[in-house]
């Protein structure tokens, strides 16, 4: 499919194996539970939908734009690729693994990420801005350049993950202090 904008389907039963989206819209769409292994979406946009569950083994999602989505339980990990650019605003990202994913420049701002791991990941020069974490892992991450101005509740150990010339604010910051067992006093 190339350019078809898609309103309010429901992706859960309807098989995506092998189909191919490019520079294609979704709004309001549902795929949750969805079985998206062997469909690649290529610059397409996605306005509020849910991907609660989905399954992305042998997916191929190449630069996708998410606005105001739901992105629940997913292994970004398993996508059919090395490399996965992306664009999220104003999105809910629960309980996801971006382990090993490579995510250069990537943007995720003003996002509520909650109880997601992103060991071994590299997302150098990732745009954070006004993002809210929570319970997230930050282990052996490479966030050099990264961009975490107005972020928030995020927990990142210098020790463990590269965070060179990375940008944060106060006073958020005092979250690169965990780990370091050491007590702040007022």
């Amino acid at each position: 499919m190339d350019g078809a904008g898609y309103d309010g389907v429901h992706f859960s039963d309807i098989p995506l194996g092998g189909k191919e989206f490019f520079r294609c819209s979704f709004r309001s769409c549902d795929f949750s539970s969805a079985d998206l292994a062997g469909a690649e979406f290529s610059d397409c946009a996605f306005d509020e939908c849910n991907f609660s569950n989905t399954v992305f083994a042998g997916c191929r999602f190449l630069d996708p734009t998410l606005t105001g989505c739901k992105l629940a339980g997913l292994s970004f990990f398993k996508l059919d690729q090395l490399v996965f650019g992306f664009v999220a605003r104003e999105c809910v990202i629960i309980n996801c693994n971006f382990s090993d994913v490579k995510s250069k420049k990537s943007v995720m701002t003003k996002c509520v990420v909650k109880d997601s791991d992103f060991a071994d990941a590299d997302f150098q020069a990732a745009d954070f801005t006004d993002t809210e974490f929570s319970g997230c892992v930050f282990h052996n991450v490479d966030l050099r350049k990264a961009d975490f101005y107005g972020a928030s509740g995020y927990e990142i150990n210098p020790r463990t993950n590269d965070v060179r010339r990375a940008v944060f604010s106060m006073p958020h910051a005092i979250g690169l202090l965990c780990g370091l067992d050491i007590k702040i006093k007022d």
